[in-house]
């Protein structure tokens, strides 16, 4: 079975030049968490996943042994280590909308998943690690999608899970992600909880910004160039 393409759009066409040349520029969570460009890219709940009930937020006190319900509105929130998880963000799609609201001029089809990802994993240094079970780990996968008023659902306790999902009104985008680390951020727990009431949009913080650039050498044996 002939594997699904991925798409990368560009709003310049030398930077399609450049990852076509197998300059392919990883950018920290935190990255796109600022991004400064009206929610498109943007996403300030970027590497938090957010569960928001719509009756309202049931805590179970063990040190009390009680129970209670927080009013609607509020939200139980799990955050990564922003900073040390790196992302390369792709899409599934090729579609118009996607092209319009990117602003895109270029658009790099990659014909060969496999071989682009295991290019880009050999390119990078021995200790980075990469999200699944021990064994059986791999640098991309698909962004899951969800809703704040989804329960039952461990994302909160799983950074690499945190790291690919995102919430449903960016569906349109299609993603697919490369993700990786050089530290334990993607480790199970390496989370910081919190209970928040309302709007819990977090002050950006240009200080945390990373890149990561990764050369793996030319891709135009395993990609096409579309020019809009």
């Amino acid at each position: 079975m002939r594997r699904r393409a991925l798409y990368k759009y560009f709003s310049e066409h030398e930077l399609a030049e450049a990852f076509l040349d197998g300059k392919v520029l990883f950018r920290s969570l935190s990255y796109f968490r600022d991004y400064e460009d009206k929610k498109v890219r943007q996403d300030q709940n970027e590497g938090t996943a957010i569960f928001r009930p719509e009756g309202g937020l049931i805590v179970n006190n063990l040190t009390q042994g009680k129970t209670f319900t927080l009013p609607a509105g509020h939200a139980f929130e799990s955050t990564v280590k922003l900073d040390e998880i790196f992302v390369f963000c792709l899409s599934r799609s090729f579609t118009d909308e996607i092209r319009e609201r990117f602003q895109a001029v270029s658009c790099v089809e990659i014909v060969n998943t496999r071989i682009f990802c295991m290019r880009v994993e050999a390119a990078l240094p021995a200790q980075a690690t990469f999200p699944g079970p021990p064994g059986r780990t791999r640098i991309g996968r698909p962004v899951e999608y969800y809703q704040e008023t989804e329960s039952g659902n461990p994302r909160w306790a799983l950074p690499e899970v945190i790291a690919t999902s995102k919430l449903e009104r960016y569906a349109w985008q299609d993603e697919f992600r490369l993700v990786f680390s050089v530290t334990h951020a993607l480790q199970f727990e390496r989370v910081v909880n919190r209970i928040v009431s309302g709007d819990s949009s977090k002050a950006q913080d240009a200080g945390e910004h990373r890149c990561y650039l990764v050369d793996i050498g030319s891709l135009r044996d395993i990609c096409r160039l579309h020019e809009f």
